[in-house]
């Protein structure tokens, strides 16, 4: 029973593996997952190194990436590892989560470096069958395609793959058996010296089964695969044309990039570089400096570094005139040179031999002031004083050319070497150099103590240091370019004085430099300050300009000056102590540009002498004497006023000197006298005795107040100053501005002076804050110019308003505007702003502001009669267009009568006019009876021989003296006038008296 059980349960398991060998050659057989379509994405980067593949976002891809566990690139088999953030390197895979278009994808990374394309990718992944896909790199674009799917389901038996041997090489499969439809690998290895012809695959009815590349689908029935091999001929190495290579740099320029657009697999070829014969090593990233390149394969590249990074680097970039050999597998050399344009544009040339074919030229401009001695800051910021002061005292700039060699530059071709020029100049490579001029006298192993300095950020060359060894030295500059090319420039002059030169050894036409109309010019003043004057007069500490200077220049740049003398005591100026003269002799036309002349000088200009000062100032006084002319702030060649210049001191205008075209003004009470601080004045800027003419246009305004009022501008005292036709002098009182309460300033003070001509007179007093307001006119005097305009300035609150006029002020300008300053509240608009002149802003005063109209003028006449009827006595004396408050004219002469005596005038002579006035001599009889007898008249007729006063006046102004009266007028009687009628009634009652006595006794008798 035991036995049966035994042999009952064997059959039952025989059934049941018999069932399930059937089911399982019956059944159909599928792959565990189905493989993906199509690539959906492809990137190659040569930041990280890395090819991306991506096949969808979709749940199906993404299970296929993560099953993948073989990738075979070009039958190269690559490893599966860990990446980088960039530069990977290596036969390396692994596959992470990748950003595209539409968000996450989980994509096959494959490191770049060793992959050429087009390549062909196998990837094997758990689960699925193997999948090909093949990646290209066409038009500077990748693409990928999947060429070999099949998830075609597997049935019946296996089919034998038979291999035939074959002459001249082996022939491989990659299965010896293979079901219908399943894809076979043939693997076909030539012998040295052969290479493949053909693959044949035939069935067992030896028919032909197609080779697609080297894979054939099995077809179902067993396969013989075979192959021919013929011999290796080598082809003909190729060539790369000179002018199919491009060249072009990253978008900041860091790096070079060579293509060759017709040989695309010429990079995957490369061998080597060398570069003017040196070999360049390989690197697998972008170079940072010269003596690397890198064949970029993954973009088809070449790529060099246009820029040096490498602190340590001994090998230059590449540069203008390199020359470059190439070498590359399939490819003859290749040798080139390359020019760089000074655009930055790279081209390639064949090799002439030549190098590069531009040559560099430099050269300086410009002037190096000379130095003293210990001088501080010459080109830098100094803050000494306490306010920060710029010098500046090199005015040089670097100019270069680049031009074909062989060729001089034209003067087109200079352009400044800054950081804006073609010509890029390595500031490293480049230096000033400062040697001593032996030819001059210097030794050579003096020194400067100065160093240059250029940056390449500007074309300006300066000097740095403190000035050592007096002498003369020359100075240069070597440059060099990014492209290697090399220059020096042309050497300007520098001299360093010791400190302790005289004016007169130095102001000698040696040292100027002539102009074209024969005059000299001192440009620039060397050394730039002198305190000695020594003398070429003969008088100690005095020098006389030579007549035919016309220019002295302090130096060539405003605000850089040169100084002369040195600081006295205010004081000592006032009282005339001034030991330095400095004369400005007659036919000596001088002016002054970018100078101080310090308060120990006293500038004297002689008669014929013209002296204008253009950015410059003057510490102490100027006389201008008889003949001699000032002018200031006056460019006579352009014929424009200028800013700048101003007077610290005082200008002092003698009888006959003459004011042209100046605009004065002073920094008397705040810039004056260097570190000494000790001025605060009203005084006058300027001062006029005598006879002083103004001719063109001058304008004078005095400073600030110091202290309590702002500086007068003109003084004329004992004498007149003359407008001449057309010219215009306008005078501004110093403001009060700058102090709390500060008067103002008066425009113009007369101190017994006329200001007359046929011109116009503009005086403004000085405008305030919180003080009383400046006059325009103050003290005795007359105007009588063509036009007059006069303001008063505005006061504000309870303070004075500035006056027209204060004083014996007598105006008969025949157009006129007279207005006194308005008292405001504190805190309005001065309706008198736009009057005032902005000096150092504005180079004139605004003289269309000044307007004024015609007014009627009163004139009185002044008679002088004698007071007798029937005999003309002497002549009336008549002056006439005196105006109210004139000085009455003097009667011209002595009255004399014969036989009586002058008693004076009737009215008694006024001292001035008020008004039309006859003044009539007063006669009084002499006694005429004999002193014998004096009972007894004398009959003698009285004579007229002593009448003295029958002339006409000479005038005591301007007005006209008439003669009126004739032998014939009529006149009322006046004191002292007996008729002839009446003497004869006397004489006959005389006579009728005597009869009656003589009758009255011979009756007696």
């Amino acid at each position: 029973m035991k036995k049966l059980w035994r042999r009952l349960g064997a059959l039952l398991i025989a059934a049941v593996m018999v069932l399930s060998v059937t089911v399982r050659e019956a059944g159909t057989v599928y792959a565990a997952g189905t493989l993906p379509t199509q690539v959906t994405n492809c990137e190659n980067s040569s930041f990280n190194g890395l090819l991306t593949l991506g096949f969808g976002d979709d749940t199906a891809a993404t299970n296929y990436v993560k099953a993948i566990n073989k990738v075979t690139v070009n039958n190269t088999e690559f490893t599966k590892g860990t990446f980088s953030y960039w530069g990977n390197t290596g036969t390396i895979w692994n596959t992470e989560s990748a950003m595209g278009a539409y968000g996450n994808y989980q994509a096959l990374k494959i490191c770049n470096e060793k992959i050429t394309f087009p390549a062909k990718i196998v990837i094997s992944a758990d689960g699925y069958d193997d999948m090909t896909v093949s990646v290209k790199y066409e038009k500077y674009e990748y693409s990928a395609e999947i060429v070999q799917n099949d998830n075609k389901p597997s049935t019946g038996s296996d089919y034998k793959v038979v291999l035939k041997a074959s002459a001249n090489g082996t022939v491989n499969v990659d299965k010896v058996t293979a079901k219908e439809g399943e894809k076979v690998t043939v693997t076909a290895s030539p012998a040295d010296g052969y290479v493949l012809d053909t693959i044949s695959v035939k069935d067992s009815k030896n028919a032909e089964i197609t080779v697609t590349g080297n894979t054939f689908a099995m077809p179902a029935s067993d396969v013989t695969v075979s192959a021919v091999f013929k011999a290796n001929v080598p082809a003909e190495d190729g060539t790369v044309s000179i002018d199919s290579i491009k060249m072009e740099t990253d978008f900041f320029s860091q790096n070079w990039y060579f293509t060759f657009p017709e040989n695309v697999d010429y990079v995957s070829k490369i061998t080597g570089v060398s570069v003017n014969g040196t070999a360049w090593n390989a690197i697998s990233y972008n170079p940072s400096s010269g003596g690397f390149y890198r064949a970029d394969t993954s973009n088809s590249r070449l790529t060099f570094a246009a820029k040096d990074f490498s602190s340590s680097s001994t090998v230059p970039v590449l540069k203008s005139g390199d020359v470059i050999t190439i070498t590359a597998d399939g490819y003859k050399d290749l040798t080139f040179k390359i020019l760089i344009d000074t655009n930055g544009k790279m081209t390639a040339t064949a090799d002439d031999g030549q190098g590069d074919n531009m040559q560099l030229y430099v050269k300086l401009e410009g002037n190096f002031e000379c130095a003293i001695v210990g001088q501080k800051d010459y080109d830098g910021v100094s803050s000494a004083t306490g306010a920060a002061s710029s010098n500046n005292n090199s005015n040089v700039t670097v100019y270069g050319a680049l031009v074909e060699k062989g060729k001089e530059p034209a003067d087109s071709d200079w352009k400044e070497l800054d950081n804006d020029s073609d010509i890029n100049i390595v500031g490293s490579k480049s230096k000033v150099n400062i040697v001593p001029d032996t030819s001059k006298g210097t030794s050579k192993d003096a020194d400067s103590g100065m160093e240059g300095v250029y940056l390449t950020i500007s074309s300006a060359l300066t000097l740095n240091g403190t000035p050592k060894d007096a002498g003369d030295y020359l100075i240069s500059v070597s440059v060099t370019d990014d492209q290697g090319r090399t220059a020096e420039s042309n050497a300007l002059p520098f001299t360093i004085y010791t400190g302790n030169e005289k004016l007169a050894d130095r102001l000698v036409l040696d040292n100027l430099t002539q102009t074209q109309d024969g005059k000299y010019m001192w440009n620039i003043m060397e050394p730039w300050a002198i305190r000695d004057f020594g003398s070429n007069t003969g008088e100690a500490e005095s020098v006389r300009v030579p007549k035919d200077v016309k220019a002295w220049y302090g130096s060539n740049e405003s605000g850089t000056y040169g100084y002369l003398g040195y600081d006295i005591a205010w004081k000592d100026v006032q009282s005339g102590n001034i030991p330095q003269t400095l004369y400005i002799p007659s036919g000596c036309n001088l002016t002054f540009v970018n100078m101080k002349i310090l308060s120990s000088v006293h500038i004297i200009v002689e008669d014929g002498g013209t002296l204008n000062l253009m950015d410059s100032t003057v510490q102490g006084i100027i006389d201008v004497q008889s003949g001699g002319t000032f002018s200031m702030n006056y460019d006579s060649f352009n014929k424009t006023f200028v800013t700048g210049a101003s007077v610290c001191g005082q200008v002092r205008m003698a009888d006959g000197s003459i004011l042209e075209n100046a605009a004065i003004y002073s920094h008397a009470n705040y810039l004056a006298n260097g570190d000494l601080t000790d001025r605060s004045t009203s005084d006058p800027v300027v001062t006029t005795t005598g006879n002083v003419t103004v001719k063109g246009n001058v304008f004078i305004q005095g400073d600030s107040a110091g202290t309590e009022i702002g500086q007068t501008a003109l003084q004329v005292k004992d004498g007149t100053l003359t407008l001449e036709d057309g010219a215009t002098l306008a005078a501004f009182g110093g403001d009060g501005n700058t102090l709390l309460y500060s008067q103002g300033g008066t425009a113009i003070k007369l101190d017994n002076g006329k200001i007359t001509g046929s011109g116009k007179l503009i005086a403004i007093g000085g405008d305030v804050l919180f003080g009383d307001g400046g006059n325009a006119v103050e003290g005795n005097g007359t105007i009588s110019t063509t036009e007059a305009f006069l303001q008063g300035s505005t006061a504000y609150g309870e303070k004075t308003p500035g006056k027209a006029t204060d004083g014996t002020i007598k105006i008969s300008s025949p157009k006129q505007s007279v207005k006194d300053g308005e008292q405001l509240d504190t805190g309005s608009d001065d309706p008198l702003a736009d009057l005032y002149w902005k000096t150092g802003i504005d180079p004139m005063p605004p003289l269309d502001k000044y307007i004024t109209e015609e007014v009627p003028i009163i004139t009185y006449t002044v008679t002088y009669t004698d007071g007798v009827d029937d005999e003309v006595i002497f002549e009336d004396q008549v002056t006439t267009n005196l105006s109210d408050g004139d000085a009455t004219p003097a009667f011209n002469g002595t009255p004399a009568r014969d036989g009586y005596t002058f008693k004076g005038w009737n009215p008694a002579v006024a001292e001035t006019v008020s008004g039309d006035i006859t003044y009539t001599a007063q006669w009084e009889k002499k006694d005429t009876s004999d002193p014998k007898d004096p009972t007894k008249p004398s009959f003698e007729k009285p004579s007229n021989s002593g009448n003295s006063g029958n002339g006409n006046a000479t005038g005591n102004t301007s007005a006209d003296n008439k003669n009126t009266k004739t032998s014939n007028a009529k006149k009322t009687p006046k004191t002292g006038d007996e008729s002839h009628m009446m003497l004869w009634i006397v004489l006959m009652l005389a006579a009728v008296a005597m009869s009656g006595v003589v009758v009255y006794k011979r009756k007696r008798s």
